[in-house]
């Protein structure tokens, strides 16, 4: 006779019991989080590579938040959020020295890690890029503004920044504090510039006001291109960091640049869409013209220059931001990038009011020339 023992419906359950999971525990909320992030991200971007998505520490704050109690579990935020990037245990080096405003700032907590990541925690958030989790911008205490983005884009702000100050110090352009890498970004430190950026003061101004913010940012672009050219140094930014040119995508040179002749060189290289035989055609409209390279801001439009109303209720220029595209470049290479954004069917009528040092119609020639060439270059 078989002595197993049988089971009877007294013995056990009638089905399996299968064990609820549990959604409320901090791994769980964490991962809730992170798809939350991702469902948004791919909404905006459906080809978006899910890798760069998460945050590089993604694993190891998961087992942290696995492990109760363990000190290296910072609050979180949405994937979308730079500061879901960050985590203690990431390293901190100094890129450009600190100034004693923003090191005060940094020893509230037990290391210089835990002290960005709170400073950042409690910040207001000024502005965010197209993709959030690449740029962002903080105010995180009065008068004290934190860039945060790649290492090459810090570089070449700080380092414009600090030439300002030295050779330009009334300009309205903020005052570098210093820069630390933090992970995979740096933060760039400067002053911060009370005010409203001009992209939404523009609708609520009279024609009159327009115009009169055009005079104002006309003298400061001509005080801007009086800047000497250093001899004996390559175009771009002014630490030798190579020159820019933004579009869809970003392109930067990999030899020196010493000339404008080698700049129209750089410009016209590597199409993605263009015959030997078309793009000299091109070419020969460049005009014979000498011309100077003057200090260069690169990307001039409402949204980098703050505005406030001054004691009589005028409008006035406060300030000039984002400089991460400046440095020393051909003096018609400003009209052409301030008119990035123009579009066919535009209506914004900004444009009507560019400041006339800058404006395309003082280069028409080199304006229309990079128009054409635009769909053929390939970063655009």
């Amino acid at each position: 006779m078989d002595n197993r023992k049988i089971l009877t419906q007294a013995d056990g359950p009638s089905r399996n019991r299968v064990l609820k999971p549990n959604r409320k525990t901090p791994a769980a909320q964490w991962n809730t989080r992170m798809l939350r992030g991702l469902a948004d991200a791919l909404e905006k971007d459906p080809e978006a590579d899910i890798t760069t998505l998460l945050p590089r520490h993604y694993s190891q704050k998961l087992r942290s938040l696995q492990k109760p109690g363990n000190p290296t579990s910072a609050s979180t935020f949405p994937i979308a959020d730079i500061r879901s990037r960050f985590c203690t245990t990431d390293k901190v080096t100094v890129v450009f020295e600190l100034e004693p405003e923003v090191t005060s700032l940094l020893q509230n907590q037990e290391s210089i890690s835990e002290s960005i990541v709170d400073l950042l925690a409690k910040g207001e958030v000024l502005h965010e890029g197209l993709s959030p989790a690449s740029v962002m911008v903080f105010r995180v205490a009065d008068g004290i503004a934190v860039k945060i983005t790649d290492e090459d884009s810090v570089a070449t702000e700080h380092t414009s920044l600090v030439y300002l100050k030295e050779h330009l110090s009334d300009f309205p352009a903020p005052k570098p504090l210093g820069a630390v890498r933090f992970g995979i970004f740096c933060l760039l430190f400067t002053t911060f510039i009370p005010g409203l950026d001009l992209e939404r003061a523009w609708p609520r101004l009279e024609a009159s006001q327009k115009s009169s913010i055009s005079t104002q940012l006309d003298t400061l672009f001509s005080d801007l291109r009086s800047l000497p050219f250093p001899e004996n140094r390559p175009l771009g930014g002014v630490n030798g960091d190579g020159c820019k040119d933004a579009r869809r995508a970003l392109r930067v040179n990999a030899e020196p640049i010493l000339d404008v002749g080698q700049f129209d060189e750089f410009i016209f290289s590597r199409p993605k869409r263009a015959s030997p035989l078309y793009t000299g055609f091109l070419r020969r409209f460049i005009p014979a013209d000498a011309m100077k390279c003057v200090f260069t801001h690169g990307d001039v439009r409402p949204a980098n220059i703050m505005v406030d109303r001054d004691e009589d209720g005028a409008w006035k220029v406060v300030g000039v931001i984002d400089w991460e595209r400046s440095g020393f470049y051909p003096e018609y290479w400003e009209s052409v990038k301030v008119n990035n954004n123009l579009a066919p069917m535009d209506r914004f009528d900004w444009y009507d009011y560019l400041p006339e040092c800058i404006s395309p119609n003082r280069y028409p020639i080199r304006w229309l020339l990079d128009r054409v060439w635009d769909r053929s270059m390939e970063n655009s």
